[in-house]
This record gives C-alpha cells, structure tokens and sequence, in this order.
C-alpha cells in the first residue's frame, strides 16, 4: 500500500516545486504568454474587421454591378427601341419612295398610251379622210344619173376598203 499512498515528504517537496514552478512561470512566462494571447487575439480582431469591411466592399461592389447591369440593359433596351423606329421610318421611306416611282411609271405610261392612241386616231381619221376623198371622187366619175349603180360602186369600194 505504500506505492499508493505518497509520503508526507514528498508531498511536501512537490508542493515546494510547484510553487517555485508557478512563481517562476508567473514571473516570467504568464506575462509573455498573456501578450502573445492579447497579440493573437488583436490579430484575430483585425482579421475580422478586415473581412467585415471586405465583405461591406463585395456587397457595395455587388449593388453597384446591379446598377451597371440594369443601366446598360436599359441602354440596349434603348438602342433596340430606336433601331427599330429608325428600320420602320427607313422601311416607310422607301414604301413611299418606290410608290412615287411607281406612280409616275404608270403616269408616263398612260400618257404614252393616251399619246400613241391619239396618234393612232389621227392616222385612222386621216385614212378615213382620204379613203372618202377616194370614194367621193370615185363617186363623180361614174355615173350620178344611175342611183343602182352608184350603191353597188359604193358597196364594192366599202368592201375594198374594210378595216
């Protein structure tokens, strides 16, 4: 039993030690370990601060990236809107260009209608006048005194002359 129980001296000269031990590491080690603690816990203090103020910065960096974005969704939006205004007044101005164009096509071709139809009534009422000279001369060559013959002459020349 005596490897169990310690003895009253040792018990004394471990309480002795220890005291020693705890004075020496309070004299010297405590405050240095306490610095080094309050150091760390400083750095640790700062390295928070600084994420907290990093993370402040992302969000800030965050909303402001939302505002570029929807100000330049917003300017192509803008962009688009105008392009397309600009693609239908181009698109109206050609309509109304190639209808112009159009109308005045169809204005000069009926003018050369109206021109060649002219010409070709006054050609016609020439032949009529000549083809009735013909006839009228031909008329008082022959016979005016026989009206028989004067209606076959002048149903043969019809015949002659038939458009």
């Amino acid at each position: 039993m005596e490897l169990v129980t310690p003895g009253l001296g040792l018990i004394f000269w471990t309480v002795v030690i220890f005291l020693i031990l705890f004075l020496l590491l309070k004299r010297f080690a405590f405050p240095a370990i306490s610095k080094m603690l309050a150091k760390r816990e400083e750095g640790i203090t700062h390295a928070l601060q600084q994420a907290e103020e990093a993370r402040k910065k992302m969000e800030e960096i965050n909303a402001s990236n939302a505002v570029i974005l929807k100000e330049a969704a917003e300017e192509r939006e803008a962009t688009m809107r105008k392009a397309r205004e600009e693609q239908a007044i181009l698109a109206a101005e050609s309509r109304d260009t190639a209808q112009k164009q159009y109308d005045k096509m169809l204005l000069n071709a009926r003018l050369e209608i109206e021109r060649e139809k002219q010409q070709a009534l006054d050609e016609l009422r020439s032949q009529i006048s000549s083809i009735s000279i013909e006839m009228a001369e031909k008329i008082l060559q022959r016979e005016l005194s026989d009206r028989e013959k004067q209606k076959q002459f002048v149903e043969r020349e019809l015949h002659a002359y038939s458009f």
